[in-house]
């Protein structure tokens, strides 16, 4: 009880004019409202962006300015009236409203024992709210029309269960430093709108992908082969599917071989400088020998001596995996994993089309642009097909909708083939006259560095042969288990691999 009375002896002692009210006010609301808002988000009675903003950011800055107030109230006290809190201690003993007259055995404990829970508490305060920017919901959502768009496609993606910050940031207090003041940078850019639409890619200062990608790939895990099915479905009334199947050589072969993985492997380095540093067209590539030379091949293509080249890199995952979280897809593949997928009832006639001329179309905003496709698919289908059961109708409506919304974002800029995924390669056959124009503003993907312009001082090319990554078992074969059974097996004796064949035949 002792300790209460002194608390409030000093309670009256800074309460010696206005300032000094205002900022014991703000400091104790600030202090009790903390711990009330993260008590109710413990037990889960609510949670979301903005009460973590309140809770972590604005309520621990209400409580340091409450205690900033206190000296400047002293000194405006002490300015105008030449009195002190020592001053003030003996005019309320003279007057009997304390009992002691011993200044320090009553004022200051009360100071060093409140000092102390500030200081606690801002170090709480300040340790919570690292917590909370480290949550991938705060990175996706805090600025919500900046980041929204790569929130959204960061949900769906393979990695959504991988942290933004295991990415994103380095390990160690240097890097944890330099990625709060790049925040803080990037809060000031969204407060003024001084950033980019859409915001520019590749990210030059992304962490090393063997601190990242590396945890948990690894090129000892990238042996043998995969088989993969690819469905395409026509722009005729059945939507006609077309299979392609590959035997994919994921392997990380090292010295002269092939496989995809082989660049990554352990003896095998790859570095190259690219136009701009955007990791697009390449100016030269090499390739590190056996004997530890690097042999370059040069762009015949590029005549332009003004190009400044930059710093060599060394190729990684992400030269080629550069959309392996925030993936935008392209609108023909999101339309047939949909479809594939059941999403989109692939029974409706034309839907493979009529959706891709819906979702191909330029709209000015997000709402307008679902109101559209809604209101256009739906007046083919009550015109054309007016017997057709309109729940699946709505359904697949909606499921166009929704990959429409996910991949494109007017505000930001966003629109089909804004972020280019290097992965594979850019595919001519089958494509729809209503979008041919779309290929070429897609990534070249592998033929970045595998063409035939990229030539050493012999004029030899780097290989472009399909082999090297892929055997192709069918392509764009709408009965593929026939076809391989018409066939000769060439790509089975060539390899010599019964085993897989046997799997082939049991894919159908």
């Amino acid at each position: 009880m002792d300790f209460f009375r002194r608390y409030f002896l000093f309670i009256q002692l800074i309460f010696m004019n206005w300032i000094g009210k205002v900022g014991v006010i703000l400091a104790s609301t600030a202090f009790f409202s903390f711990f009330i808002l993260e008590g109710l988000t413990i037990i889960g009675v609510f949670r979301n962006t903005y009460t973590g903003i309140v809770t972590y950011f604005i309520i621990p800055m209400i409580f340091v300015f409450g205690l900033i107030l206190l000296p400047i109230g002293w000194q405006m006290q002490k300015r105008e009236t030449g009195t002190t809190l020592y001053n003030v201690f003996f005019e309320k003993y003279k007057s009997g409203d304390i009992g002691s007259h011993n200044f320090w055995e009553k004022v200051v404990p009360v100071v060093g024992i409140l000092t102390i829970i500030n200081v606690l508490f801002i170090v709480a305060a300040g340790a919570s709210a690292m917590h909370y920017m480290d949550e991938s919901e705060f990175c996706g959502t805090a600025c919500h029309t900046i980041m929204g768009p790569e929130w959204e496609v960061y949900s769906v993606s393979p990695h959504s269960r991988v942290a933004c910050v295991d990415c994103h940031i380095g390990e160690g207090v240097q890097a944890l430093a330099a990625a709060k003041i790049n925040g803080a940078w990037q809060a000031i850019a969204a407060m003024f709108d001084l950033y980019n639409k859409p915001i520019g890619t590749p990210i030059h200062n992304l962490r090393p992908a063997r601190e990242t990608c590396g945890k948990c790939h690894w090129p000892e895990k990238h042996y043998g082969s995969k088989l993969v099915k690819k469905t395409r479905y026509q722009d005729d009334e059945a939507n006609t599917p077309k299979y392609t199947t590959l035997n994919l050589k994921v392997d990380a072969v090292n010295g002269v071989g092939s496989g995809i993985h082989w660049h990554i492997a352990e003896n095998n380095e790859v570095r190259y400088a690219s136009i701009d540093d955007q990791r697009e067209d390449m100016i030269w590539v090499e390739v590190k020998r056996g004997d530890g030379e690097w042999h370059r091949y040069n762009n015949d293509h590029i005549q332009d001596s003004l190009i400044v080249e930059p710093e060599p890199r060394v190729m990684d995952c992400v030269d080629c995996h550069n959309r392996a979280t925030h993936i935008y897809e392209q609108p023909d593949k999101a339309m047939d994993l949909a479809m594939v997928t059941g999403l989109i009832d692939v029974t409706l006639p034309y839907i493979k089309r009529e959706g891709m001329a819906a979702i191909m179309t330029h709209y000015d905003d997000k709402d307008s642009g679902l109101a559209q496709i809604d209101e256009r698919l739906s007046a083919f289908y009550s015109i054309e097909y007016p017997e057709l059961d309109s729940a699946n109708i709505h359904a697949s409506i909606d499921a166009i909708k929704t990959l429409w919304s996910r991949n494109i974002h007017p505000s930001m800029k966003i629109e089909w083939n804004t972020y280019p995924n290097h992965l594979g390669h850019r595919v001519e056959f089958g494509c729809f006259s209503c979008h041919n124009f779309m290929q070429h503003e897609q990534s070249d993907g592998c033929f970045r560095c595998h063409n035939r312009h990229l030539v050493d001082e012999s004029g030899e090319s780097i290989s472009d042969e399909c082999t090297l990554c892929h055997s192709i078992l069918s392509l764009e074969e709408a009965d593929p288990l026939q076809y391989l059974l018409d066939s000769e097996f060439r790509t089975f004796e060539e390899h010599k691999n019964t085993y897989f064949r046997e799997e082939y035949l049991k894919h159908f």
